[in-house]
């Protein structure tokens, strides 16, 4: 991307810094305030798309299908929000995206959020899905993608596959993943005036309900901490307003010290989660190489 952002993202930027949403989104952490109920699907998708709803654990997952053709690609998509807050708009607008540029089977699952359920729960819900999708789609390509918390989790999830010798996906997306839920490296402070949508205060309130009493630094919460070496190829794109961009900054690192395929997108001045917010050109340009990614890996 150019060096400096467009002028939408400049002028996106500038709104959420003056209201302070960073704060509002805190308070809501700390005070646990999300909407647990997931967003329902877009009817646009309905109109392009076959839809099913199935539940695991009693949780909701979507299956959304081309009508007319066979797709090679089969995408989960784990939505961020912290490990607290559930699907939004935002996130089906992505999913839309994703299947009108790619034409792949997407599942969009309802995971299990804290603090009603802890990371326990979650990766044995997650267990039970990709057991079913292997199931259903022996010959098709799995891809795992996810924003900040979703990024987390498919990255942690799989390398739980790796340690237990199962079937891996055959690519990751990680859009600003949240890679350490102990957020303790030195250069986050150098970010938090930058981010306009997260806090350090606010990310470990999320954290603390999420994990259950379990150490920060078990690599299925934290997949920083853990073994990098033969896992599948993994795409990340970040920002470089973006408390959480030290982190993906040091995920290359190690991934290039274990040779591990990795293609690396750094955005100049980007914020959070930048990438859900479809209607930015730096979101359709990202969109645009997981596109050219994905149909030729």
């Amino acid at each position: 991307m150019k060096a400096a952002p467009s002028i939408v993202s400049h002028v996106m930027y500038t709104l959420l810094k003056i209201t302070r949403f960073s704060k509002v989104v805190e308070k809501k952490m700390i005070e646990n305030k999300f909407n647990k109920s997931p967003a329902p699907p877009k009817k646009s998708i309905y109109r392009v798309a076959d839809v099913s709803l199935s539940y695991i654990l009693e949780r909701q997952v979507w299956e959304i299908k081309p009508k007319n053709s066979r797709p090679e690609i089969v995408v989960i998509f784990l939505h961020g929000g912290a490990y607290i807050a559930n699907i939004s708009k935002m996130h089906w607008n992505v999913v839309q995206k994703i299947f009108e540029m790619i034409r792949p089977i997407i599942y969009v699952p309802d995971y299990p959020l804290a603090p009603e359920s802890n990371w326990r729960d979650t990766y044995t819900f997650m267990d039970e899905l990709y057991w079913r999708v292997q199931e259903k789609y022996t010959d098709k390509k799995i891809v795992f993608i996810g924003d900040s918390a979703g990024g987390g989790l498919a990255l942690g999830f799989a390398q739980k596959l790796r340690d237990e010798g199962k079937n891996l996906p055959n690519h990751i997306v990680l859009f600003s993943p949240w890679l350490d839920l102990n957020m303790d490296n030195p250069e986050i402070r150098e970010y938090e005036d930058r981010d306009v949508i997260l806090t350090t205060k606010g990310l470990m309130a999320a954290a603390q309900k999420y994990s259950g009493g379990t150490n920060f630094k078990n690599p299925y919460l934290s997949p920083i901490y853990g073994d990098f070496s033969k896992l599948c190829p993994i795409t990340v794109f970040t920002g470089t307003n973006d408390l959480l961009h030290p982190d993906s900054k040091k995920l290359r690192e190690l991934c290039l010290s274990q040779n591990l395929s990795l293609n690396y997108f750094e955005y100049p001045r980007m914020f959070h989660d930048w990438v859900i917010f479809t209607f930015l050109p730096e979101s359709k340009d990202a969109l645009e190489k997981v596109k050219s990614i994905l149909v030729t890996d």
